[in-house]
This record gives C-alpha cells, structure tokens and sequence, in this order.
C-alpha cells in the first residue's frame, strides 16, 4: 500500500487535473445557469446572485449524497423539539424567498431529492475525464489521483455552498458529498481504466461475462425507456397552466424522477403523497393518498389513461426487445430482465422528494413532514407482471418484425490465417504483423485483451521497455478461432410446421395466464429470488478454481516417481534425437521459502517470488523482480497448429538469422511436461534493445494443454548471475504450475 501510494502522489497529476475539470466544471456551470433567474424577486432582491450561486450547488450537490438544511436562530437541534414552532410566520413580507423577517424566525427545515440528472451528467462528466487519462496509458494510480482530486473539489464547493442569508443558515453537508462523489469517481475511474483487465478477467469466467453482457442490456434499455417517459413528462409539465420558465429550468435537475414517475404511473403504480403536521400557513394537516390512473381519467378523461397504459407497452417491450436481441440464450435474456426489474426498484427508491419542517422560516411555520414518492411495492408488483410479460412476449415481436432473436453482437470473420509451420514465426525487435480480426490495429499488438464477446484468439505481444531485459515473445502465431455456432433461439425461424407452432403458443400463453391470475406478482418474485440464489450458488460452485494439492495421493505419488526417473537420468543435448525424451510432472504446491502462490486472472496458478509485480501484454503475462533483471513470463496460445518442439525450432531459426543477438543454445529436447507433450528450451543471447551488451540467459518449458491452448512457463535472467544448482523460480513455477 505504501507503494502504490507513494506511485499515486508522484504522479502525473498535471493529467489529473485536467481530467477533474470536467466534472467540476459541469457543477459550477449547471449551478450558474440555475442562479440566474430571480425567482420571483423583481420588487426587491434579497437573495443576490451569488447567494443563489451557493444555494444552487447545495441543490446539485444532492446528486451524489449532500443535504440541503436550512437553520434560523441558533437552534442546535433542527428537528428535536416543539419550542420553536409556533410564532415563525413573521409579517411584512417583501416577496422574496426569505422575507424581511427572516431574522425573527426560529427553526429549521430541510429538503431530501435526488437530482438524477446531475448524478447522470456528473457520471458521463467522469467517465470522459477518465477516457482523457486511458488514452495516456494510465492505471489504478490515475484512478486514485482524480478521484482524490475530484472529492476534494466537491468538498471546497460544498464548503462554499453553505451562505447566511438574514439569519437563515444553509448547510449542504459537504463531508456526505465528498464521500459519495470519492465512491462514484473511484467505482467509475477504475472501471474506466480497467478496462482491459476486466475483459481478461470475464475471458475466463463465460458466467460472469454473460452476466454483466445482461447488466449492460438492462442498462442500455433502461436509459432509453426512462428518456422516453422524461421527455413525456417533461411535454405535459410544460403543457400545464401556470409553469413559466423559472419552473421549466427547476425541472431540469430532476428530468429522470419525472421520467420514472411517468413509468410507475403507465404501469399502474401511483404517485403516494403523505404530509403531517401542523403549518401556518394551512393550519393542521394530515394527509395521505395516491395519485394514479384512476385520478388520471378523472382529471383528464379515458383519453389520458389509453395514452398511459399505451406508453407503459411501449416501455415493457422496449425492455423485452433489447433482452432479446442483445442476449447471447434464454438464461441471459432473463437475467437481463431481472436486472431490469432491479434497476427499475433502485431508481424508483430515490427518485421521490421529502421534506421537514420544526419552527419558523420566513412566511413558513409549524411542524410536521411530507413526503412524494412512486410507490416501491406497487413498482415491485406491477413491474413483475409487465417485465415478465414483455421477456416472453420480445422473440416474438422481433420475429414479426423480421429480425433475428438471441444472436449477440460478433465481430467479422477474419481472413485466412498465413500458413503454419516452422517459419511462422519473426525475430525479436521485427514489427508484429497486423492482427486481422482487428481493422486498423498498429503494427505491434495492443496490451489490452480481446473483447469478451469475441472468441478469444492468440496474440504475439512484444516485451515492453519497462524492464531492463525484455523477453521476447514465446510464440509468433496468428489466426483467429472459428467462432462457435450461436445456439438456436426461440424467436428464430423454427424448424416445425405450423400446426407445432401454433401448438408451443397455445402452451406458453396458458401457461403464462394461470402464473399470472395464481401466483401474482408475490410469488412470481418469491420463485424468481429463490432461481436467483440457487443459480449464483451452483454458478460459484462450478466456477471456482481447483485448490491446489498439498499432500498428493498414493496415486499421484507413484505416477510422479514414474514421470521423475526418465527425467533424472537424461543428460541435456543439442540433438533432441540422441537424448531419451524426458518426463517433467506437476510437484505439490509447497513452496520455498519466500514465494507466493498466485492464482492469476488469465486462469492458471503458478508460485511466484513475492513483491514480484504483475504485468500482462496481450496473451503474455509477467511477474517481474522490483529491482530488475530478472522475470517470470507465462505465455498463453490458444488452439495451437504446432507442436511446442517444432514453435521452438521455428523461434530458434530466426535467432540465427539475428547474428547481433550472439544466439547459444544450452539445449532444446522435446519432453513430457504434466502428462502432456511438451518441450524444453534453454539457451544464452544479447537482447537486441539492450544497448549494455549483458547476456541474458532464459529457459522455458512448454506444453500443450488438453483443450489445445499451449502454456510457455519462461524464467530469464542475467547469464552471469545464473545458478542452476541454486535456482528457484523456474523449478518453483514448473511444480506449481496448474491450469484452472
């Protein structure tokens, strides 16, 4: 921690700051925007421009945890006691938000919202910032510096945002604030410029990449529904008698809690108000009801409600649609759904407003709360119906529409990949080919892995500068795997005539109206909870990796003795054909002192010195030394075409095309490495890039796995520093080396 920290504050934070602009500047310019207007002060202004300023970043502030509370009189307790109501209202009043009496009044008030739409912008605001810094090739060092940066610019803002305007003060919980934009920042930050790493991850994990691939539909097709139900909202706010300008641009901040108003209400879940207490203004006051489709007819006729009930089918299929078409099977689209659902729930829990009142502010007095809100459980129960509907209903209305359900986004075939064989490969120091699944790629391979939903494909990265001794990569082929054939979709043109079809829409249309009109949305949820749990469960059970062995069975004890004894008594050569061909087995997990057993994101687990950093460049993985000079590499090569003998003999070639490199071999026999055939390589050369001229001295055992994909397990050193009889971290890898 003290390193990467130390990393963190000796940065680049010029990059930082530029960065954090963005989303500063999109709070100071959504704040000067909303101080403009006078707010109903043409006679006589009492709250000037710059108080308004603040009492506007108080406001925004509220997207990502600050408060608005305001306190008149001294009074430590804003909500605590009864003392000070009653004699608040004050007389005289000039038209202005506080009044001319405000300095008489004694009490508090305070206001919780969520302005969604800050809370969005600000995101967005971020994640370009973070966008400007991945182009730099910055890391998890970058992510701590704006978000520090970030949270601190929030914190002075918040600070300032906290006026007295006659004896009322403002508060906007700066510390609240800079906690939650450090938690935003720092969530969107890292996801930003981890990127690359999350996709190697999910590569490796077909679970979790489906789903959040279903995470990233819910999201996509949320956003668009609730724009849609915003911009409604937005049209019949606008419409109504009384709403000026001033009201227009207050509405802004709030455009999503409109938006997910307008949905609930399209659904059939109401707008529940609740206000109790007793107010000056309207003496005592309990009150609690619902606004929903039924007040909508009353208010605008039958017209308003088919419009509504129209806009929520919308909505609904929107949100099946999408599941549909972006879902690679059933399990994905329904966890798309479900997340959906979920997301629906959240942003309805926050999108309401409440307010509290004790004592007396300006033309304001009494005691009491009220509170505007979409209904959660109503939410909760219509949403089930209308979400479940729309998952069953969304194959089939893409296939009347002619499209194709169920197929996830895939990338071109690539072209024919060049010819195999033991040329295939290129020299150290020689510019990579292109990769031909990937239009426009630089001359040398990137660092960042595969998309997910690309089949993965193996990749040649060239060692990176950053250590003194770069290796060079371990193997050279190209090509891409034959991308596996898309499972048959329920909404795809299917195989059985029409009497089947219409048989299987008959089942699934009964089937679904008695789990409608039997279990309702209770149970419908209940089942749903409990598939979720059991599915994660089962889900985590098969995807966790293989502990490693520390006491091997009798079994496996026998097979290593029988593996050892060719191994011990063959001598090294430089003809593969006059050495018997070795056998090296996978020893336990017991490791020396001073190493580390670390199971890496790329699906392997190999033991490793500790303090030894982890770097990955395409397929290429290494754990190299603080100090320099020495690494572990471990090299990954999907669906091989050759031998791990003949990729050796092919990479030797092109050393001795390279006389500068002062190319030796130690020796290159073909071996038998954890049951599979494999191959060992050791040999002395000058790295082309090193201008010192040490030699540097690099053995490597590799092996093809039994699902093709063939692992390089390569230790490389200084040649003069070199101890076979003392060395530990290729001998360390070699036994502890397993595949997840």
């Amino acid at each position: 921690m003290g390193a990467f920290f130390g990393r963190v504050f000796r940065g680049d934070w010029l990059s930082s700051v530029k960065a954090a602009a963005w989303p500063a500047g999109l709070l100071l310019v959504m704040a000067v925007a909303l101080a403009i207007p006078s707010y109903g002060q043409d006679d006589e202004v009492v709250v000037g421009w710059s108080d308004r300023l603040r009492i506007a970043l108080a406001m925004l502030l509220q997207g990502f945890g600050g408060g608005f509370e305001m306190k008149a009189g001294g009074g430590s307790s804003p909500f605590g006691s009864d003392s000070g109501s009653g004699s608040g209202s004050g007389s005289g009043s000039s038209g202005g938000i506080f009044g001319d009496s405000g300095t008489d009044a004694m009490g508090a008030a305070s206001l919780s919202l969520v302005p969604l739409t800050v809370t969005l912008l600000w995101i967005g605001a971020l994640y370009l910032g973070a966008r400007m810094l991945r182009t730099r090739g910055a890391g998890l060092e970058a992510a701590a510096r704006l978000s520090l940066l970030v949270s601190g610019l929030v914190l002075v803002l918040g600070l300032f945002a906290q006026p007295e305007i006659q004896g009322v003060e403002i508060s906007s919980s700066p510390l609240l604030a800079a906690l939650g934009a450090l938690a935003i920042s720092l969530a969107v930050t890292c996801g930003v410029l981890q990127r690359d790493d999350l996709a190697a991850w999910l590569a490796q994990r077909p679970g979790a990449r489906s789903a959040v691939r279903a995470f990233g539909t819910a999201v996509r097709a949320l956003g668009a529904v609730v724009a849609l139900c915003s911009l409604v909202g937005f049209v019949a706010y606008a419409t109504t008698d009384g709403v000026d300008g001033t009201a227009l641009l207050i509405a802004l901040p709030i455009l999503p809690n409109i938006g997910l108003a307008v949905l609930g209400l399209s659904w059939g879940a109401p707008v529940k108000f609740d206000v109790q207490g007793q107010f000056g203004m309207v003496g005592s006051s309990a009150e609690s009801g619902s606004f929903g489709l039924s007040e909508i007819g009353d208010v605008w006729g039958n017209g308003a409600v088919a419009g509504a009930l129209s806009l929520g089918v919308v909505c609904a299929l929107t949100l099946g649609v999408w599941a549909a078409r972006r879902s690679a099977d059933r399990r994905e689209q329904l966890l798309a759904a479900g997340f959906s659902l979920g997301l629906v729930l959240l942003f309805t829990g926050v999108s309401g407003v409440s307010a509290k009142l004790a004592g007396g502010l300006a033309d304001w007095g009494g005691q009491g709360t009220s509170e505007f809100a979409p209904s959660v459980p109503d939410a909760l129960l219509f949403g089930l119906l209308w979400v479940g509907a729309a998952t069953f209903l969304g194959p089939y209305v893409l296939r009347l529409v002619g499209q194709q359900a169920l197929v996830p986004p895939a990338p071109a075939a690539p072209p024919m990949p060049p010819a195999y064989g033991p040329g295939a490969g290129y020299a150290p120091g020689a510019p990579a080919p292109a990769d031909p699944a990937l239009p426009g790629a630089p001359p040398v391979h990137p660092a960042a892995p595969p998309n997910p939903d690309v089949p993965d494909h193996p990749a040649t990265v060239a060692a990176a500068p950053s250590a003194p001794y770069a290796v060079e990569p371990h193997t050279m082929h190209l090509g891409a795997a034959p991308a596996p054939v898309a499972p048959m979709a329920p909404g795809a043109p299917p195989v059985p005539g029409a009497a089947e079809r219409k048989r299987r829409v008959l089942i699934w249309t009964a089937t679904l109206t008695a789990a409608f009109v039997i279990g309702g949305g209770a149970t419908a949820g209940a089942l749903l909870l409990k598939k979720n749990n059991d599915d994660d469960q089962s889900g985590r059970a098969q995807n966790k990796p293989p502990a490693a062995s520390q006491s091997p069975t009798p079994q496996q004890d026998q097979q290593n003795q029988q593996n050892q004894q060719p191994s011990e008594s063959a001598t090294p050569s430089t003809s593969p054909s006059q050495t018997p061909s070795p056998s090296v087995s996978q020893g336990s997990a017991t490791l020396p002192t001073g190493f580390v057993l670390k199971q890496d994101p790329a699906g392997f687990t190999v033991g490793v010195m500790d303090g030894w950093k982890r770097r990955q460049a395409g397929s290429q993985i290494y754990y190299e030394a603080p100090t320099g000079g020495a690494y572990l590499q471990i090299g990954i090569v999907k669906n091989t075409p050759t031998t791990s003998y003949d990729n050796f003999l092919g990479l030797e070639t092109k050393h001795l095309q390279t006389p500068e490199t002062d190319y030796r071999r130690g020796q290159l026999i073909e071996n038998t490495y954890q049951g599979r055939p494999g191959a060992l390589w050791e040999f002395t050369h000058i790295p082309e890039p090193d201008e010192s001229g040490l030699r540097r001295h690099v053995i490597d055992q590799a092996f093809v796995a039994a699902d093709g994909t063939e692992y390089a397990i390569l230790a490389a050193g200084r040649a003069d520093l070199w101890d076979a009889s003392k060395d530990v971290v290729f001998s360390t890898a070699t036994s502890t080396f397993t595949v997840n």
